[in-house]
């Protein structure tokens, strides 16, 4: 069934009105017509199943029941990704959102192509934000990834977002000693971050600054993965590990 999300505030009652987008995906991409049933998601974890009720210039939703929504995991998973160019960081976001990432933080490492000045970044994550959605209700997920501001290396690696017992993990091709199965705590963190550098991956003394705020550089071992390949890969172990995949 057809799932769309909706602003809890536009709420009245037991009606909905949707926004412009996914009004516009109703009329002219589905083209669904009034009586249609589709299920809303309220970006909280609320589930409901509508019927809509009129196709103005705003699709309005009438909920007719209230579903029951899978509970997402306990355990928080961020990743920190110096920003990929083109079409890669739109793979990353979509596959992240499908895999059950927590939430994204981007960030402009110093091999990362271009600088991001704040009209530029807040049109990507714009971008980002939409692309997360559809991938979202394509796999059936309750609540969104958190797609954050971009912010620079040093922001990002000693974030307020980072707490305390939040466990770091900073994947890097030229580290030769620890690899990612050794690392125990993957199977108890409650918080996990995990950070990846662009395509030129990240530098030496990026790594010895993010190792000072409590990163620990591990490995994927010796092959020498492409940036998006590196990352899904990086998540879809850890999630494994994890219990939640």
């Amino acid at each position: 069934m057809r799932r769309f999300f909706f602003d809890p505030k536009t709420r009245r009652g037991d009606r909905v009105i949707l926004s412009k987008e996914e009004s516009r995906h109703i009329k002219k991409v589905l083209r669904l017509e009034v009586g249609a049933v589709v299920e809303l998601l309220d970006g909280d974890g609320g589930l409901f199943r509508g019927e809509i009720g009129t196709l103005d210039r705003s699709v309005e939703v009438v909920i007719t029941a209230t579903l029951h929504a899978e509970d997402e995991a306990t355990t928080s998973l961020e990743v920190y990704q110096a920003i990929l160019k083109g079409e890669k960081m739109d793979t990353v976001v979509q596959k992240c959102t499908e895999l059950g990432v927590t939430s994204m933080v981007a960030l402009q490492s110093s091999r990362c192509q271009g600088k991001l000045d704040p009209v530029l970044a807040a049109k990507k994550q714009g971008r980002w934000q939409r692309i997360g959605l559809a991938a979202c209700k394509q796999c059936m997920r309750p609540v969104p990834m958190d797609i954050v501001e971009p912010l620079s290396f040093t922001e990002a690696i000693c974030s307020e977002r980072l707490g305390e017992k939040s466990l770091r993990i900073l994947f890097w091709e030229e580290e030769k000693t620890l690899h990612l199965r050794d690392i125990k705590e993957i199977e108890t963190a409650d918080s996990i971050a995990l950070l990846l550098g662009p395509e030129g991956g990240l530098s030496p003394e990026e790594v010895e600054l993010a190792r000072r705020h409590g990163w620990i550089s591990v490995s994927l071992g010796e092959r020498i993965l492409r940036a998006e390949t590196a990352t899904l890969t990086a998540v879809s172990i850890v999630q494994y590990l994890s219990g939640r995949l």
